[in-house]
């Protein structure tokens, strides 16, 4: 869930999903014991990956 980085698609309620998956990581992280910079770290890459795959899922589109 979450809004579109090119604007115009996404919902508030699927922003708020995105925050609370990124949350419920972020504390199951911290139950395991990782440091917060790696907490930071992993949630970064996770955005990251997400992005990529949006960008390429919607490349694919295109075509």
């Amino acid at each position: 869930g979450g809004a579109n980085l090119a604007g115009g698609v996404g919902t508030a309620l699927g922003a708020i999903v995105g925050a609370a998956l990124i949350e419920v990581i972020r504390n199951s992280l911290g139950l395991l014991g990782i440091n917060a910079f790696w907490q930071g770290t992993f949630i970064g890459g996770a955005i990251l990956l997400a992005v990529l795959f949006d960008r390429i899922r919607n490349f694919r589109r295109s075509d």
